[in-house]
């Protein structure tokens, strides 16, 4: 998924800085096809680069939980697919899901398959007999496709369009997948913040460089690291408003508030209204248990290296 979305940045820069006059309709398509081409090579060089260091942090993951086959975090669909092994079991709408590196694999490659299919159609039309020039506002040349003039081609056109509203669906898919898989990852190998982490490999592609900063955190349950989090901050809470009163503001109401705040303290769960948290899903997440809970609020820097 990520090399079309790695496309995009060569296209922009180059066709921002590249806009010139041509001479004939000929030399216009031609700089096209060039942007395309020069795009295809920077988003495979990018691409590879993220594979690579995606498929690095996922074998030191892998290792540290005894996972077999750390081959496949270097290889394209099955790298998703073995996130989802990292993962282990992932929920929507309090449901459990088991396989949701499966489904988001499977959702991978259908997406991959419309864009090939799409980009094979583009190099297909790129045909300046299909084309006419016209001016843009800003006084320069495009070349605007124009279907009348595709006569033996003409179901590339309507294919076109069928693989453009289907590749959409298609995306809204992969999303939703990946922001499940992704973020049930995340509250794994870094409970402070999946949210963020989930952004930026469901939505941006930076899958490979993230997974490689999180590579030497340690797994957590993240209820029990949550559980733990809660508890901290209500002792802090009581610490602060529980001993002579607010402030101090005076005598002896200061103090019987203070008493009476101490009294009335939670021993143990401060959170109890909310569940227990210690079953469900954060029992599958985390192969520490609470241990890991305690180890994860100190290594789950994402970037010890810096």
């Amino acid at each position: 998924m990520e090399f079309f979305d790695w496309m995009i940045i060569p296209q922009i820069v180059m066709q921002f800085f590249g806009q010139t006059e041509f001479e004939t309709l000929e030399a216009l398509i031609d700089s096209y096809i060039n942007i395309q081409t020069i795009s295809l090579y920077v988003a495979a060089g990018l691409y590879l680069i993220c594979l690579i260091m995606g498929g690095l942090g996922m074998m030191v993951m892998a290792k540290r939980v005894g996972l077999k086959n750390r081959w496949m975090g270097f290889v394209p669909f099955l790298n998703t697919y073995y996130a989802g092994k990292l993962a282990g079991e992932t929920r929507i709408f309090n449901q459990k899901m088991k396989r949701a590196g499966l489904y988001t694999m499977i959702a991978e490659i259908v997406y991959v398959a419309f864009n090939v299919f799409t980009l094979v159609i583009w190099f297909a039309l790129m045909n300046p007999a299909y084309y006419v020039v016209s001016p843009a506002s800003d006084g320069t040349q495009y070349a605007q496709f124009d279907p009348g003039r595709v006569y033996d081609k003409a179901w590339m056109v309507t294919a076109d369009t069928v693989c453009g509203i289907l590749g959409y669906f298609v995306y809204l898919a992969l999303i939703f997948f990946m922001c499940i898989l992704f973020y049930a990852f995340f509250c794994k190998y870094y409970a402070r913040g999946p949210f963020l982490m989930t952004f930026l490999c469901a939505i941006l592609p930076l899958r490979g460089f993230v997974i490689f900063a999180v590579r030497n955190n340690a797994p957590v349950d993240y209820d029990a690291w949550m559980r733990q989090r809660m508890q901290e901050y209500a002792r802090q809470q009581q610490q602060m408003y529980g001993q002579g009163g607010y402030g101090n503001y005076g005598g002896d109401y200061g103090g019987n508030y203070g008493a009476e705040g101490q009294s009335n303290a939670p021993d143990d769960e401060p959170f109890s209204e909310f569940g227990d948290g210690g079953s469900g899903e954060g029992s599958s997440n985390g192969s520490n248990g609470a241990s890991g809970a305690s180890s994860g609020t100190s290594n789950d820097d994402p970037f010890p290296d810096f």
